[in-house]
Formats: structure tokens, sequence, C-alpha cells
């Protein structure tokens, strides 16, 4: 836990304060704590329910592959913010954002 507590568990409080729009930031921020509110209570109910089906190596088996998995989504797809200002953090994410919308078509060799 202490581990968890100084590494990657502070990233999604610092992200969740940086990414949104300054005009809805405090509404968003709001619906993203709720949301991972929501989800701490699932895991807390779930696991003890799945150390007894599967067992305790299997059930961290199973969270030690969700974590490689946010480990790897965190690195590819999470800009860096150190030393940026808010607004440039919201420019540099509607960059991204604009770049993912726009329609690939297609080519064709002959």
């Amino acid at each position: 836990i202490g581990g968890y507590q100084i590494g990657f568990g502070p990233i999604a409080w610092l992200m969740i304060s940086e990414v949104f729009p300054l005009e809805v930031r405090g509404q968003a921020v709001a619906v993203a704590v709720c949301t991972n509110f929501f989800f701490n209570l699932i895991v807390a109910y779930i696991f003890p329910v799945e150390i007894a089906l599967i067992g305790a190596s299997a059930a961290f088996f199973i969270f030690s592959g969700i974590n490689a998995y946010a480990l790897f989504f965190v690195y590819r797809y999470v800009p860096e913010t150190k030393g940026l200002t808010l607004e440039h953090i919201e420019r540099q994410l509607q960059a991204r954002s604009r770049r993912a919308e726009r329609p690939r078509v297609p080519s064709v060799d002959r």
C-alpha cells in the first residue's frame, strides 16, 4: 500500500485536476471523484468474494495484470505535464483530441 501511495496512486488525483477544460473543471472533477470512489467501493466488495472463489494467488495475479496494463496506458497515453500551465496542458490535450478525431481516409494503391 505504501508503494502505491508514493508511486502510481496520486496520478489519478493529479490528472483529474489538469485534464478538464477550465469552464467545466469543477463539475468534471466532481464526476471523476465520484466515479473513482464508486469503483473503489466495487473493488472493496468484490475482492473478498474473488479470494473465496479463485484464491489469493489468482486474485493478485489478475490485479497485477490490471496494474501492468495501467502502467502501459499511462506511459502511452498520458502526456507529461511537469512545468506546464493549466492552459498549456488544455491546448496540448485539445490538439491530441483533434488529431484523434480526424477521419482516416483509406489509401488506394494501384
